[in-house]
C-alpha cells in the first residue's frame, strides 16, 4: 500500500497511461479531528500520462467525511465525489522520476468538506431551536447605552 500513490514517470514513456484503480485507508489523508474525521475508505480511479513536458493525473475520487450535524450535534456521514480532479506536475520538477500524489488528493478532498452539514438536509430538532433564532427583527444589542 505505500507505494500505491506513486507514479512512476518511467513507465509512462512512448505514450503509455497508467490506470489507477485505488481503494486506500481513510488514514492516509491524515484528518482525525473533534469535527471532521475519514472512517471510510476512498476510492480512485483514473489515469496517469505524459504531456510533453508534463504529468497529468486524472482522478474520479470517492469518500465520506464524519462531522456533526450544525442543530443537533449528531454525527453525519457526507458523502464526497469529485467526478474529475485533475493534477498536472512539471516532470523536471519531480525528483527520482516518482511522483507521490498523496498531497494534491488529500487537498481536492478537504476543499470539497462542506462548512457544515445538516441532518436529512433539515434536522428534526430545529424546530426545539427555533425560538433562539432570530425572527428577521434588527438586533442591536447596546441601544439602551446614551
Amino acid at each position: 500500500m505505500e507505494n500505491s500513490l506513486k507514479i512512476y514517470i518511467d513507465r509512462l514513456g512512448d505514450g503509455h497511461t497508467e490506470k489507477i484503480e485505488e481503494t486506500i485507508p481513510p488514514e492516509t489523508i491524515g484528518v482525525d479531528e473533534k469535527d471532521l474525521q475519514f472512517k471510510s475508505p476512498i476510492l480512485l480511479s483514473g489515469k496517469a500520462y505524459l504531456a510533453e513536458d508534463h504529468l497529468i493525473i486524472h482522478l474520479k475520487i470517492k469518500t465520506e467525511a464524519d462531522m456533526p450535524c450544525l442543530i443537533c450535534n449528531d454525527q453525519i456521514q457526507k458523502k464526497i465525489t469529485i467526478p474529475s480532479f485533475y493534477h498536472t506536475e512539471e516532470i523536471a520538477d519531480i525528483k527520482g522520476h516518482i511522483y507521490d500524489y498523496t498531497a494534491p488528493m488529500r487537498e481536492a478532498i478537504l476543499l470539497e468538506v462542506p462548512s457544515y452539514v445538516e441532518c436529512r438536509g433539515n434536522c428534526p430538532k430545529r424546530g426545539e431551536l427555533k425560538n433562539y433564532l432570530d425572527k428577521g427583527e434588527a438586533q442591536f444589542p447596546f441601544a439602551d447605552l446614551n
